[in-house]
């Protein structure tokens, strides 16, 4: 599995969610397991791939994946709740 944060450098919110993700997922001990990954919307690698996500004006856009590519969970403009990112991960309540 792996959580992709599309964003920009200097991004306060994309900044915090990044932050609250990374404890998360050493709080549920699962950082060896989900990959966690900034995608910089400042280049042209992270422009082709937001658009392949859909990923355009609005950002932090958070999107979980699964171990086949499948989306389990995306959040949009905001930090994503601790809550919603264990449960589209699979993990019992947090």
């Amino acid at each position: 599995m792996k959580i992709d944060v599309y964003g920009k450098p200097g991004c306060a919110k994309c900044e915090s969610t990044k932050a609250k993700l990374s404890h998360c997922l050493k709080k549920w001990a699962v950082e060896d397991s989900v990959a966690l990954e900034f995608v910089d919307m400042d280049t042209p690698d992270g422009l082709a791939r937001g658009a392949f996500n859909d990923v355009f004006d609005v950002i932090p856009v958070t999107i979980v994946c699964g171990d086949q590519e499948q989306t389990l969970g995306r959040w949009e403009g905001a930090v994503p709740p601790s809550q919603e990112v264990a449960r589209a991960l699979g993990l019992s309540q947090q």
